[in-house]
């Protein structure tokens, strides 16, 4: 049975592997920003369905474990992934802009920061969504299975 270690093993690289994939035109800064995000978003992926049905509790493999909420939510991730890391990528390519013609440094650090973020949170959407659904595939392999439902 995948326990937390086995789960991070998988999960973390996995997160950062398809954000590359989904950055794959992102090029220097940028993109080592999104798949250090991806990263860190499989990692939270992959832990974050025993933080949902904790495994020491009876019911777990309930609502963070069920075929149906956890297909629900991948398909919803799946069709909105793209508009929202758009989205992000356009936010932060703001802020660099406006980094670039800041005369306050204080100002330009801001820009700075809220770019790097907006760009890892851009890979963290990514690579959570991986980690989470591989969670849910290594755990779909044990003698227990999934619930459908919960």
């Amino acid at each position: 049975m995948p326990n937390r270690p086995i789960h991070v093993a998988v999960s973390t690289p996995l997160g950062a592997g398809y954000t590359a994939y989904k950055a794959k035109n992102q090029n220097g800064l940028s993109g080592s920003l999104e798949i250090m995000g991806g990263a860190l978003g499989g990692f939270a992926g992959g832990v974050a369905p025993d933080c949902i049905d904790p495994p020491y509790c009876p019911g777990h493999r309930a609502l963070g474990h069920g075929a149906l909420p956890v297909a629900g939510a991948a398909i919803y991730w799946h069709q909105n992934l793209d508009a929202w890391q758009q989205n992000l990528r356009r936010m932060a390519d703001d802020h660099r802009q406006r980094q670039s013609i800041a005369t306050d440094p204080l100002a330009a650090a801001w820009h700075t920061i809220a770019e790097w973020a907006l760009r890892l949170l851009s890979g963290i959407l990514a690579g959570f969504g991986a980690g989470y659904l591989s969670h849910v595939v290594l755990d779909f392999g044990t003698p227990r299975c999934l619930p459908l439902i919960c």
